[in-house]
Order: structure tokens, then sequence, then C-alpha cells
């Protein structure tokens, strides 16, 4: 069974801490106002350091959004409150292709 985002993202952190990108880059998930949802991630120093720039932008008129990109070894994702497990995938599926 393949293995679910949230999961992915534990194992796929945990194998880029190394004593330094953990504590100086690392990622950060906040709540976002909206309301929704902000994910950072700094790709430098990762496994995930050589990803293509890349950006997703869905918007729909009942008011669900999602918007991810890749720019400048950074990955940033927001969406609306039901988009978190999107936002990995999206990620997800960056990562796996970059590699």
């Amino acid at each position: 069974m393949p293995q679910d985002n949230l999961r992915w993202l534990d194992d796929w952190y945990q194998s880029q801490c190394n004593g330094d990108w953990e504590h100086s880059r690392g990622m950060r998930l906040e709540s976002l106002d909206e309301p929704g949802w902000r994910l950072t991630i700094d790709l430098a120093g990762t496994s995930a350091a050589s990803a293509s720039p890349q950006r997703v932008n869905l918007d729909t008129p009942c008011g669900e959004w999602i918007d991810c990109a890749i720019s400048e070894e950074r990955f940033q994702g927001s969406g609306d409150p039901r988009k978190l497990e999107q936002i990995i995938g999206v990620f997800r599926q960056w990562v796996d292709a970059a590699s």
C-alpha cells in the first residue's frame, strides 16, 4: 500500500536532518488568516535541492484554492483549510520527480 503524504513528509524530513539543516533551514507550517495553511521548506542542502522551478495555482468559485511553487531552492505551498494533504502531495511529486 502506498505511503500517505504526511508519513512520507515525516520520513523525508528525518532523512534530511544532519545536525545543521534542521536548525538553520528546515521547514515551517503556519496557519493563514484567509483561512488556510502555508508550508515552507528550504531545499538548500537537501535531496530536493536540484528540484526544478515549478508552480501550480488552482482557485475554484466555491472557495477552494491551492498555490504551490519551487523557486530559489525553496518550496512554498499554501491552500485552504482542507488542502494540507494536497500541498504535501504536490511537494512529494516534485521531490520524487527530481530524484
